[in-house]
């Protein structure tokens, strides 16, 4: 059963419906830039489009979709004919995800080379943890890395073993990439300096804020969930 919100409510967009259903050509008015995007052609129009929001070709139709843990979270269809246009019901499946609370925000994943990347996961047992992901050549999947849980992030406890972790990712990714066993001490010294200046950048510094934006949801989740269960 989906949750209330899953379904779509047009009265929470705070516009009148018919304000979406203008002209293809009207410039987007929805600031997107924090979320996570890719750039889908339709009608040799590029659009860019928030991950959770996939494009139907046949029903010319956007579909609002979100699965955690096996579970639909977020479901709904907005078609072209029904906003007035591809862009128009883009928009509103955008509004709709980000209403939901469920949409994938670009801090959430941290970029540390070409090829890795590191992001924030709940793991059974352990809470709130960050994780980093290597990709190998060629099929197959590659290797998952655990850093640290955020408690020992937010208190600055785990710093110092974080930052040995991301050496370790990056020197697995700098292996996979040049298909190298060893790793020559100018690029060891080289990966050194670079974690460095990582946890200096703001975007870090942003990656540790999508954390505990995450660890404050868990928790209020956590808390919903009792109550539930208690009454």
């Amino acid at each position: 059963m989906l949750p209330p919100y899953a379904f779509i409510d047009y009265s929470a967009f705070n516009f009148p419906l018919a304000q979406l259903i203008t002209p293809m050509n009207t410039p987007a008015e929805i600031d997107i830039s924090g979320l996570r995007c890719y750039d889908k052609i339709v009608d040799d129009v590029t659009y860019s489009v928030p991950r959770g929001i996939t494009r139907e070709t046949r029903g010319r139709v956007w579909i609002v979709r979100v699965l955690k843990n096996k579970k639909i979270l977020v479901s709904a269809r907005f078609t072209d004919l029904r906003f007035g246009g591809t862009r128009r019901a883009l928009d509103a499946a955008i509004i709709h995800l980000i209403h939901s609370g469920h949409a994938w925000m670009r801090d959430d994943v941290l970029q540390l080379s070409e090829s890795a990347t590191a992001h924030w996961r709940k793991r059974s047992g352990a809470g709130l943890c960050a994780v980093a992901y290597v990709p190998k050549k060629g099929p197959g999947r590659g290797e998952t890395f655990f850093l640290s849980t955020y408690k020992r992030v937010a208190s600055g406890r785990g710093m110092g073993k974080l930052r040995s972790k991301l050496v370790e990712v990056l020197e697995n990714a700098y292996e996979v990439e040049e298909g190298v066993a060893v790793i020559p001490y100018s690029a060891q010294k080289k990966i050194r300096q670079e974690v460095d200046q990582l946890f200096e950048s703001e975007k870090f510094q942003a990656f540790l804020e999508a954390g505990r934006r995450k660890a404050d949801q868990i928790a209020v989740n956590q808390y919903v969930e009792t109550i539930n269960r208690l009454n």
